[in-house]
């Protein structure tokens, strides 16, 4: 069956489409959307979006739908930014000869442009939608707890809604595992990535540029143990540089590091493909 990917350029979404690759899928699409947001109507607009995940509960029951959006919006609205630019994302597509449709929207045209793009998609024999959800991780604080499950949930449930709405089959390979082993699969199956993003409220500046290995998983592991740091990154974004999918690799020739809006971000302004080692 050939799939589309949703991809972002870190490592759930890769790791998902490889997994979905070994099950018999053939990921012959990415998707892949810049989320474009001013800053001013940024909570309007996650509200917009996710009044489309839970539409069916608030015609049952407003207030419950009330509630959980505010659960949720306070995940959402603190969620780490990709901040990687198109091209470097399209330099992946190219690294790994797997064509990508790029996309610009916002929180309230997310889910209209989706929906939009696979109906395209469609008519060239794309039959699922890849999508590297995975499972929250259960934070010391109970109402972090409660706000993370919630988001998971209502992700999950977007997910399976839109394709169904489509008519295609819903592909999510890291369900099923917690974020400590999704994190150890990235790194054992040949992966590479590099931290592009850091949350300044939980990481310095020093972790950009990091790899994802063996250390990184201890290290990252004992912050969970000390704060409750979600291991698998809600604190941090990254940016897949090799891996089995590829055919070449990125390499990071240039870049600075810069803090922006209470994020600190590895700015790439040189990125090439080389050839694999």
């Amino acid at each position: 069956m050939k799939v589309a990917a949703l991809w972002s350029g870190g490592k759930d979404s890769c790791l998902a489409s490889y997994e979905a690759s070994l099950k018999g899928f053939e990921v012959s699409n990415l998707i892949n959307f810049v989320l474009k947001d001013d800053g001013r109507v940024r909570r309007n607009r996650v509200s917009n979006f996710l009044s489309h995940i839970y539409r069916r509960v608030d015609s049952r029951s407003p207030a419950i739908a009330s509630n959980l959006l505010s659960l949720v919006y306070k995940d959402l609205s603190r969620m780490v930014p990709h901040e990687v630019v198109p091209e470097v994302i399209a330099l992946q597509a190219k690294a790994m000869e797997i064509p990508i449709v790029q996309r610009e929207v916002r929180w309230d045209t997310l889910e209209v442009n989706l929906k939009s793009t696979m109906r395209t998609l469609k008519r060239i024999g794309i039959e699922g939608l890849v999508y590297g959800i995975d499972p929250p991780h259960y934070s010391l604080q109970r109402s972090e707890k409660l706000r993370e499950q919630h988001t998971f949930l209502a992700h999950k449930d977007w997910v399976h809604r839109v394709c169904g709405e489509l008519g295609i089959k819903p592909i999510t390979p890291l369900l099923g595992r917690n974020p400590d082993q999704i994190l150890a699969d990235f790194v054992k199956k040949g992966f590479q990535a590099i931290i592009v993003v850091v949350d300044s409220k939980l990481l310095g500046e020093e972790w950009l540029g990091c790899k994802l290995d063996h250390d990184f998983l201890h290290q990252v592991s004992g912050l969970n143990t000390l704060r409750g740091m979600h291991v698998g990154g809600s604190a941090y974004h990254t940016l897949v540089i090799d891996g089995p999918l590829f055919k070449k690799r990125l390499s990071i020739l240039k870049g600075r590091k810069v803090f922006k809006n209470g994020y600190f971000v590895l700015d790439l302004l040189k990125v090439e493909l080389t050839k694999k080692e």
